[in-house]
């Protein structure tokens, strides 16, 4: 058997966590299946499905590498891809047209006042509401004439009662549901547009699907998804209902946690890489300890049976804190490509008129610095800081006698040695000092970095000291020291 599954987003928003990790999941699964991934939008809500919502859609999942087989834009045998169009080539239509012809559905003519009534008397008598089926009796000229006549109707399903569905779930137990409690529910809207659990019924059927991998919030459709399966002759695909992504409260993650779209992540400067990996962490779990891991390593590690069944926790730091360790990775040319883009324009500017090696001395220097790409803007005013606005700073700092003293010490020893040509020279002169005035490093690195900068905190002092040199450590320190 060949493996199919679906990544199947409603476009009425952009593309968030919970979603998108769903669609890894899907991925993960399918090749580690070596199956076929299918995109399906799923845009029957015609007021609130927007196209601006499926370009982000694209966007994220273009983002993570998470590229589909078959779709709207990748093409395939069993289009069309977008539910909208498919409602335009009447294949739920006919499906519903099917059921009404072998006494499974029915057209209801009742009017949503008479079932708000029906919905009211319920309330009142303490029971559950129950679809009252009355346009189920009503004989076929009845309906001809209801029909010819222009009433408004939908097109419900008769639901059987008096019998427990289960199904056993792929990260969960077996689950029964209870049919005498669930009412006949519509297939076919009043405006020709089908229902939800309806269109994913037969288009996973229509498409082939064995596999359906999903958000928890979706058990609650499976008696009546299970039940079209069976009145309709179809093959039931297997499910996994995925755990719930929470914030760190462990309540239902909102904006709050961070549950913005996802491209706005990528916006700010998050590898893909780690966001890959952070959001495959959430809710599975390899075997090991290990949790930096590439995209072919999770691959390979992936199965359904590691999945959680309890809730997910999304943790802002956690993700940015393993965003960080991927940007350490990184080198040289490649680190610069990287940062280089979210250079704000005015910095660029100044950045671009130095020379590439000192381009990629800069970036490598504030590299330990940075959690996200964007970061980089925080740190890059040292190194472009005209000779002028440094000294305004420097001068406009009191520095202590001590902390003069440490200076004294470093212009004494730059003065009179040498051959400073890379970090680990200034790291020995640094090191050298702590040892002479019997100081730890903070008392020593912090007027430095003051005396050079002006700020209390920025990229590696080593290497901010090697892209300064020697003549321009004496003219800073010559600013400060009486």
């Amino acid at each position: 058997m060949t493996v199919r599954v679906r990544f199947a987003p409603s476009p009425t928003g952009n593309l968030h966590i919970g979603t998108l990790r769903a669609a890894l999941f899907n991925w993960l699964f399918v090749k580690a299946n070596k199956g076929t991934l299918i995109l399906r939008i799923e845009d029957t809500d015609k007021e609130r499905s927007k196209r601006v919502y499926e370009d982000n859609i694209y966007a994220g999942v273009e983002w993570l590498g998470l590229k589909a087989d078959e779709g709207p834009l990748e093409g395939g045998n069993y289009g069309p891809y977008r539910q909208s169009e498919r409602i335009d080539a009447g294949v739920y239509a006919k499906v519903a047209q099917q059921l009404v012809d072998q006494g499974k559905a029915y057209y209801c003519f009742l009017t949503p006042q008479e079932i708000e009534k029906e919905k009211e008397s319920a309330i009142k008598k303490g029971i559950a509401y129950m679809h009252s089926r009355k346009s189920s009796e009503m004989s076929s000229a009845e309906v001809a004439a209801a029909l010819a006549s222009g009433k408004p109707y939908a097109i419900r399903f008769k639901m059987t009662e008096n019998r427990t569905i289960r199904f056993a779930d792929l990260v969960r137990d077996a689950i029964d549901f209870d049919c005498s409690l669930l009412s006949d529910f519509v297939l076919m809207k009043s405006d020709g547009t089908p229902s939800y659990n309806f269109a994913v019924v037969v288009d996973d059927a229509a498409m082939n699907i064995t596999h359906v991998i999903r958000g928890e919030d979706h058990i609650s459709n499976m008696p009546r998804q299970i039940a079209l399966y069976e009145a309709l002759g179809y093959d039931l695909p297997q499910f996994a209902h995925l755990p719930m992504i929470l914030g760190p409260d462990k309540s239902k993650l909102s904006k709050r946690h961070g549950a913005t779209a996802v491209t706005e992540y990528r916006d700010r400067g998050f590898l893909k890489e780690s966001f890959l990996n952070y959001l495959s962490l959430l809710g599975w779990s390899p075997v090991g300890e290990q949790e930096l891991l590439t995209a072919e390593q999770l691959i390979e590690a992936f199965t359904l049976d590691r999945v959680n069944k309890s809730g997910a926790v999304f943790d802002i730091q956690k993700l940015t804190w393993m965003n960080g360790q991927y940007i350490r990775q990184y080198q040289d040319q490649a680190l610069l490509q990287l940062v280089k883009p979210y250079i704000d324009s005015q910095l660029l500017v100044s950045f671009e008129a130095f020379e590439l090696p000192q381009q990629q001395q800069m970036v490598m220097a504030v590299r330990d610095n940075l959690d996200v790409l964007s970061d980089i803007n925080r740190y890059l005013e040292p190194f472009l800081a005209s000779e002028a606005e440094a000294k305004a700073k420097i001068n406009a700092i009191d520095f202590n006698d001590q902390q003069q003293q440490v200076l004294q010490l470093i212009l004494t020893k730059t003065q009179h040695k040498n051959g400073f040509n890379c970090a680990n020279d200034y790291t020995q002169l640094l090191d050298s000092v702590c040892q002479e005035l019997g100081l730890g490093k903070g008392k020593v690195l912090k007027p430095v970095r003051l005396a050079l900068t002006g700020m209390g905190s920025g990229p590696n002092l080593a290497e901010l000291l090697v892209f300064f040199g020697t003549d321009s450590i004496k003219r800073r320190l010559s600013y400060v020291i009486d």
